[in-house]
C-alpha cells in the first residue's frame, strides 16, 4: 500500500487497493495475474474471461487478431452482468478490453519477481501436465525450446518494461487503476479485498 501512495504519475488514475472494484475488471501484468483473476471471479461471481484460453487453440496454434477479437467480443457479450478479464494481447486487441473496463488491477511486480514466479510455475506444469491456455499442456520439450514462455521473457525484457507506457496509451484517462508493485502489496490486496488464493 505504501508504493501505491508514493506513485504519483498523473497519466494513470491510481486509486487505493481498498477501492470498490466495479463490474468489468481487467487484470493485467505478470507474476500471479491468473490466480488473482480467478480469486476475484470467485469472490464477485463475475464471469472469468481467460484471454490465454481464447488466444491459444489446441496444439498451441495461435488465433489471428481477427479471430481473437471475435472471441473476446463474444465472451464479453455473454457476460452482461460483468466480467474479470485475465490478460493483455494489446498488440492484437488494442483497447478492446481496457476501453470497456471500469477497473484495472495492474500487477507491476519487479521483473525478477515476475520471471521467477513464471519459471517455477512452468516447471510445475511440465511435471504435473496440468492444462493451461485452454486445453494445452506444457511439456518438458516445450519448456526447454526456444519458444518457451521463460525464453520469451528473457529475450523480450524490454517489452515488459514498456508495459506502463502501453497501458497509459490504451486506457481511458478516467479509468481507476489499482497498482500492485511488490509481492507484499499483492498479499495485502488479497487481504484487504477478502480474496482467497487457490491452486
Amino acid at each position: 500500500m505504501t508504493e501505491n501512495a508514493r506513485f504519483t504519475d498523473t497519466d494513470l488514475n491510481i486509486v487505493p487497493m481498498n477501492s470498490l472494484l466495479g463490474q468489468r475488471i481487467s487484470v493485467v501484468g505478470n507474476g500471479g495475474k491468473s490466480t488473482l483473476s480467478k480469486a476475484l471471479a470467485e469472490k464477485t461471481g463475475l464471469t472469468f474471461i481467460e484471454l490465454d484460453a481464447l488466444f491459444w487453440n489446441p496444439n498451441w496454434v495461435e488465433s489471428s487478431a481477427e479471430e481473437l477479437t471475435e472471441k473476446v467480443n463474444a465472451a464479453i457479450a455473454d457476460a452482461p452482468d460483468g466480467w474479470i478479464a485475465d490478460g493483455h494481447y494489446w498488440s492484437r486487441l488494442g483497447g478492446l478490453v481496457l476501453g470497456q473496463a471500469d477497473m484495472v488491477v495492474w500487477l507491476d511486480l519487479p521483473w525478477r519477481v515476475m520471471f521467477w514466479r513464471m519459471l517455477t510455475r512452468s516447471f510445475k506444469r511440465a511435471k504435473d501436465k496440468s492444462k493451461i491456455c485452454g486445453d494445452n499442456t506444457e511439456s518438458w520439450r516445450k519448456l526447454f525450446s526456444t519458444d518457451s514462455l521463460w525464453m520469451y521473457w528473457l529475450t523480450h525484457r524490454k517489452t515488459y518494461q514498456q508495459r506502463r507506457e502501453r497501458l497509459t496509451n490504451l486506457l481511458p484517462a478516467a479509468t481507476p487503476v489499482i497498482r500492485l508493485s511488490s509481492a507484499q502489496e499483492l498479499d495485502s490486496f488479497y487481504e484487504v479485498q477478502g480474496l482467497t488464493r487457490t491452486a
